[in-house]
């Protein structure tokens, strides 16, 4: 399966799946800050999903966990968080201005 998609199964009833983005995603852990990975918004909430050196790995976080979605220099999307914004940069698939209005209307909420 790619990172960029969900089984169906692992939807609640009530979730319809949204935009998602492919790219690499800049977070410090260890010695490493640079992992493939993908963002899978759904009407309830955004899951990431992240190759960490060959092993899956899934964090899921609520709409009330995010600030914002914005994109910055040169096309580098941000999400932010209270503790501070993670970014995506060299997004392989997926329609960032779609992802970034998506997730924002559903915080706005």
């Amino acid at each position: 399966m790619k990172l960029n998609e969900i089984d169906e199964n692992e939807l609640y009833p009530t979730e319809k799946v949204g935009p998602s983005l492919l790219g690499t995603i800049i977070y410090k852990v260890g010695e490493q800050s640079q992992f493939k990975g993908a963002y899978i918004t759904t009407n309830e909430r955004v899951i990431m999903s992240v190759d960490m050196n060959g092993e899956p790995y899934k964090r899921v976080f609520s709409y009330q966990d995010i600030k914002a979605v914005t994109i910055e220099d040169k096309g580098v999307l941000f999400i932010e968080f209270p503790q501070g914004k993670v970014a995506m940069i060299d997004i392989e698939e997926g329609d960032k201005e779609a992802f970034k209005d998506y997730v924002n209307n559903l915080v706005q909420k």
